[in-house]
């Protein structure tokens, strides 16, 4: 899914084992462009990290997927690519 979105917040970035070593990571809340009540999503940002700031508008590329856990089925949402049009 690519959309303009206006972020909503942004979680401090935490350092994650992986199979390759370490990243960054830390998790956006995005707001579909389009008024008080369009869809909202929560992505994970997963190596570079750049410091967004509420309001901030942006283009995202999200990837969506899903695994099964002990029984029950759990949705991931990744940003794959990000470009903010917002000036600080």
């Amino acid at each position: 899914m690519q959309n303009i979105f206006k972020i909503v917040s942004q979680t401090e970035a935490v350092t994650i084992n992986t199979q390759n070593g370490q990243m960054q990571k830390s998790t956006l809340v995005m707001q579909e462009v389009g008024g008080k009540y369009a869809d909202t999503f929560v992505a994970a940002l997963i190596g570079n990290q750049v410091k967004f700031f509420k309001g901030d508008i942006v283009w995202a590329a999200l990837r969506f997927s899903c695994r099964d856990y002990n029984g029950n089925t759990y949705q991931d949402i990744t940003v794959q690519d990000i470009v903010s049009f917002s000036k600080h």
